[in-house]
């Protein structure tokens, strides 16, 4: 049996579970190996009207918990290498957000378990692990009401009445290692994560090995509603919010969220791939024409279909001042938007970015496609009498970007970071840290001899300085402590911007504030928020010093 070619893994923990899935694929054989305590179940979900299927592979965890769903999951994911993991199954639910029967989608897992003792008592740290912005956008704008019809079990209750029909929720799914039966522990949760809707076990294990993997599939949480998690929980709705769980899961494979594996290209036809060119523009003092990129495109892209998605926030800038981030935020993050469509059609097509943009949005714009997808970027270049989106000097040497004040080990302790990023001009240390608590550590990434503008000139000199912005995060993550972040201040061009972006892993990274330079720096994106659809803003007081 070959790996790599597997769509989907589904992970269940409980029987009932497994079976509610296994029961709408259209075929699958049972895969006992020798030595591999693991059962799976690898098979199809066909895709209507076409002649396209989904490869999937089940299995059923051996015990409960999120150490179990950890080890499990890692196994499934060395051994099949699927592109998407998803986790099934049935969820407490929290009273008045949601139905029994109804079904929730992760938009985050809210991991409550994390905690330290210390002298004054036990001190919760929850852990947050974000669920696919892509398969979370599909699930999202999957509308169809057929997998309703599919449930396949009888509603609990009497009588039946016409509009007993599942919901749909979007908010955090909670996980722990507590079957949760009590009337004080939800409050608490609620506390900590007021939109959460859902509280199960192994959402975390399987989302950590998720995070771990050394190709980390996309991953997506998906449970339905079967008691309130209080004392009067039963197993009355077990069987019905399994099926409803495991009806919209297949029900979305069947509306096609991303080209199946198996009809992928061969490498050699992959360049043949049509161009979708993104654009975006906040800064009004010049307006880009719809086909200007053209002229920076090479003869192979000059050659291929072309598609383009303009992104204008112009109207939302005035007299030179963003007025309304939070509202360009919202259209960036929208799972129905412009963006994220695009995003959704990455693997059909090339993307190419260009633009002229905040750094804050360019930034987010790069995180929210990460760098598991594939871009091609072009800057502007003005010169006298020529205004060019050619890369001046393509395949040449370029200057070097040095990384200077990584701290010894001893001063990370309760600090934020203050990462700035010197390109086209130098970010000044006090005007950074007007707007970071005193006492931040600063770390600087500069171009050497000196920033100056220009000076990127090559979508490889692109991505270099974001390797180099890569490794300096990552080697933050390994020291700074939980609770901290960055505050990243740049200034480079467009390109570079976006593609820093996509260097910062919700994951792996702790979280990150973009700030805006406008005559000093006035408001920020945090991208954690930004993320998951939280209120991301962080505008500062007029006149702020």
């Amino acid at each position: 049996m070959q790996a790599h070619l597997v769509d989907f893994a589904i992970v269940t923990a409980l029987k009932i579970e497994r079976d509610a899935v296994l029961s709408r694929l259209n075929e699958y054989e049972v895969i006992k190996e020798d030595f591999e305590p693991q059962v799976y179940y690898h098979g199809y979900v066909s895709i209507p009207g076409t002649s396209e299927r989904y490869t999937v592979v089940v299995t059923l965890l051996l015990d409960m918990g999120n150490d179990e769903a950890a080890t499990a999951t890692t196994r499934l994911l060395q051994r099949w290498q699927p592109a998407n993991l998803l986790m099934v199954g049935i969820a407490g639910g929290v009273r008045d957000k949601a139905d029994l029967g109804d079904v929730v989608v992760a938009k985050f897992v809210f991991y409550y378990e994390p905690a330290k003792l210390t002298l004054a008592g036990e001190q919760h740290r929850p852990e947050q692990f974000p669920t696919d912005t892509l398969l979370r956008s599909r699930a999202y704008f999957y509308e169809a009401t057929e997998w309703k019809s599919r449930i396949a079990v009888i509603r609990p209750g009497s009588p039946q009445v016409d509009n007993a029909l599942p919901n749909v929720h979007f908010e955090p799914i909670a996980s722990g290692e507590k079957v949760i039966a009590d009337l004080e522990m939800l409050p608490k949760l609620l506390q900590a994560c007021p939109k959460l809707v859902a509280v199960a076990m192994e959402g975390a294990g399987v989302a950590r090995a998720a995070r771990s993997h050394n190709a980390p599939p996309r991953f997506l949480e998906i449970r339905g509603i079967c008691d309130f998690a209080d004392p009067d929980k039963n197993d009355d709705w077990h069987c019905y919010a399994a099926n409803a769980a495991a009806a919209f899961t297949i029900g979305l494979l069947h509306d096609r969220p991303l080209p199946p594996l198996i009809t992928e290209q061969p490498l050699a036809k992959k360049s043949e791939k049509p161009l979708l060119i993104i654009s975006v523009q906040s800064l009004p003092n010049r307006v880009i024409a719809p086909d200007e990129i053209l002229s920076g495109l090479d003869d192979d892209l000059k050659g291929r279909a072309k598609e383009s998605v303009s992104l204008d926030f112009t109207s939302l800038v005035k007299g030179g001042v963003f007025t309304d981030p939070a509202r360009a935020v919202q259209q960036l993050t929208d799972p129905q938007g412009a963006f994220a469509t695009a995003i959704a059609r990455s693997q059909e097509h090339e993307l190419i970015f260009h633009g002229l943009a905040h750094i804050p949005l360019l930034v987010l714009m790069g995180h929210l496609v990460s760098d598991r997808v594939p871009v091609r970027f072009f800057d502007f270049h003005p010169s006298p009498g020529s205004n060019t989106w050619v890369w001046p000097n393509k395949g040449q040497n370029f200057p070097p970007m040095e990384v200077y004040g990584l701290p010894g080990s001893r001063s990370w302790q309760a600090k934020d970071v203050v990462l700035r990023v010197s390109v086209s001009y130098k970010v000044l240390s006090d005007q950074a840290l007007t707007v970071v608590s005193s006492g931040a550590i600063e770390i600087d990434l500069t171009v050497v001899p000196e920033p100056v503008r220009g000076a990127v000139q090559s979508e490889e000199q692109v991505r270099e300085y974001g390797r180099i912005f890569r490794r300096t995060l990552d080697w933050i993550a390994q020291n700074l402590p939980a609770g901290q972040r960055v505050h990243l201040f740049y200034a480079g061009p467009v390109a570079l911007a976006f593609h820093l972006g996509q260097q910062i892993s919700e994951n792996i990274h702790p979280p990150v504030t973009v700030w805006n330079y406008h005559r000093g720096y006035d408001w920020a994106i945090d991208l954690e928020k930004a993320y998951i659809g939280e209120e991301c803003i962080v505008q500062l007081p007029s006149g702020y010093d």
